[in-house]
């Protein structure tokens, strides 16, 4: 049995009759794989979420549990397309594919820039985060090399992007990328965007 758990925070959040907390989305993926034939005796496999407030809020406080799974998210596009054009992603998207990020990029750009239009939105900041992540996995070679033009009015600002930079700078212009790093890049971004992912779908 594998069991991993995690400690994450909310805030109180004024309700009628005293204080609430703040709502969560929480995003589950999975690491690793295995063999086909050890999954032939289940339909759907079931996993056991918990959730343990402090004990000062025992009784008074009661967490509600409702998810959606992958495939329900991408059977209800026309509730979240509604939302933001580019989600779901299409079932073809390969995470490995530079030009799939691409794409993905003109459309969070777009999206950002003739939707939200206003910086100071919360949906900005994700937007951004999310447009750099898309940029980079279509351009791992940032900021060195050729590569497309954006917007200016998206700035090179944002934890992730700041992260790359800082981290990228310092490598001579005239290194290669192997394909075993543009494939290892292109997966770590991959891993981030998921844990973004729900954020603006809930809304």
């Amino acid at each position: 049995m594998s069991v991993v758990t995690s400690i994450i925070h909310t805030s109180p959040l004024p309700a009628d009759e005293g204080v609430s907390f703040t709502p969560i989305s929480l995003s589950i993926s999975f690491q690793g794989s295995m063999a086909q034939s050890a999954l032939l005796n289940f339909g759907t496999i079931p996993l056991q979420v918990t959730i343990q407030l402090p004990r000062e809020f025992g009784g008074q406080v009661v967490p509600v549990i409702r998810h959606i799974s992958w495939t329900e998210l991408v059977e209800s596009q026309s509730v979240s397309q509604r939302m933001i054009p580019f989600l779901p992603l299409p079932l073809s998207f390969n995470p490995l594919c530079e030009a799939n990020w691409s794409v993905l990029t003109r459309q969070v750009e777009s999206w950002l820039v003739d939707t939200i239009r206003d910086v100071r939105a919360p949906e900005w900041a994700w937007g951004c985060d999310t447009f750099w992540m898309a940029f980079i996995a279509a351009n791992p070679d940032f900021p060195r090399g050729s590569w497309p033009n954006w917007n200016p009015k998206i700035s090179l600002e944002g934890k992730f992007i700041e992260s790359w930079m800082a981290d990228n700078l310092t490598i001579p212009a005239d290194s290669p990328l192997s394909q075993h790093i543009l494939d290892k890049i292109c997966t770590s971004i991959w891993d981030d965007f998921q844990l973004i992912f729900p954020f603006p779908l809930y809304l």
